[in-house]
């Protein structure tokens, strides 16, 4: 009796979130369709709360669903106040810092790695590998920061250090060296490999550069002038008090299951002992996401400032992965002809360069349905926009 409670307030939470947002004639309405595609993940306890916006790039919201819980435990609705971790979209910030200094003349998307980090020089390929020995050999093609960038390095998803320690528990400076302590899996540029090595190296490259902590360059170069005024990687207490939670259905599938964020080292607040987990290691809110997704919109300007030149965000746009063909480009996913990235509990933002569309899609879903539940959101986003 005591699910079907559960199960009735959950779609009635989810309608009424939905509807409400219409309330005030000023508020964008809410997306009849989305509701309805997302509905039988919420049936299910599959999600617990989504933020839904289809925007333009002139920052018109078209649609805005707010869907379910927050808190289910304390039955909060879903809101644009809550914060979320973001996990690997933190990746898009990464290669638009590389970006703005290879627009600055700093840097090259070609650039041996070896050319900033010199103790890099030491990396080790496998040759041959069994039960019994493996072989290792140098490196033919220099690692670069392309490479690092597009999954195409041949590094391991993570560092011998961070598996051990914790992602976040040492500088970028020391992940970047430690990685020569695992070799690489196959020479560069011969195949991807999805992971967060890469891109914390090419996040202490943007250290070196720029003569900055990576975090204080994400908050001079992008997040103070963008306005993200609530996107760190370490969130306050108040902060933590808006964080959304986690769910997934429980064993019997007759209720919600809590989880949390297993990555990050706890608590998130503390700057002594914690440190930019650049792959995967960023909080933020629906606001957030989507003034970065404008500035992407509009070829890397927004407000008057540009922040990358259009050579850059070309770049940005474009396959990077070599003769692999994945669709990814330079810590952005590419998708039905549009940009943008993911993280690991279903955040996402996509953003279309030929008809301006900007979808933002909140959500905080342990049950590993959150990638068929956005591709959903995606798919109908474009159907509603297109109309």
């Amino acid at each position: 009796m005591r699910s079907r409670f559960a199960c009735v307030a959950v779609v009635f939470a989810l309608l009424f979130s939905s509807g409400a947002t219409s309330a005030a004639e000023s508020d964008p309405p809410a997306s009849p369709d989305v509701l309805e595609a997302l509905k039988p993940y919420f049936d299910q306890y599959k999600l617990a709360g989504v933020i839904a916006i289809i925007g333009d790039k002139t920052g018109k919201v078209h649609y805005r669903n707010l869907m379910g819980y927050a808190d289910v435990e304390a039955k909060k609705p879903i809101s644009e106040d809550n914060v979320f971790w973001v996990a690997s979209m933190s990746k898009m910030f990464v290669g638009a810092s590389i970006m703005m200094l290879v627009d600055e003349g700093k840097v090259s998307l070609d650039d041996p790695v070896t050319k900033f980090i010199p103790q890099l020089n030491k990396w080790m390929v496998i040759e041959e590998k069994d039960e019994s020995h493996v072989l290792l050999k140098p490196v033919t093609t220099p690692v670069t920061i392309r490479h690092l960038l597009s999954h195409t390095s041949g590094l391991t998803g993570m560092s011998e250090l961070q598996q051990t320690i914790g992602a976040d528990r040492t500088p970028l400076r020391a992940r970047a060296i430690s990685s020569v302590t695992g070799p690489l899996q196959w020479q560069p540029g011969e195949k991807y490999q999805y992971g967060n090595q890469g891109m914390n190296i090419a996040a202490r490259v943007v250290e070196i550069v720029s003569g900055l902590p990576y975090e204080q360059f994400l908050q001079q170069r992008f997040f103070d002038p963008l306005e993200m005024n609530e996107t760190t990687f370490w969130p306050s207490d108040s902060q933590i008090a808006r964080l959304a939670g986690a769910y997934g259905p429980n064993k019997q599938k007759t209720g919600y299951a809590r989880g949390g964020i297993t990555f990050l080292t706890k608590p998130y607040s503390d700057r002594v002992h914690r440190y930019p987990e650049a792959a995967g290691g960023l909080f933020s809110t629906t606001h957030d996401i989507f003034r970065y997704g404008l500035m992407l919109a509009n070829d890397g300007q927004l407000d008057g400032k540009r922040y990358l030149s259009h050579a850059a965000m070309d770049e940005l746009r474009k396959e990077q992965t070599g003769k692999t063909k994945i669709n990814y480009s330079l810590g952005y996913h590419l998708r039905n002809g549009m940009f943008g990235h993911d993280g690991a509990y279903g955040t996402d933002l996509s953003v279309n360069p030929k008809t301006g569309m900007v979808a933002v899609f909140m959500v905080q879903c342990t049950s590993g349905d959150q990638w068929a539940a956005r591709d959903l959101f995606l798919k109908t986003a474009t159907s509603v926009y297109s109309k």
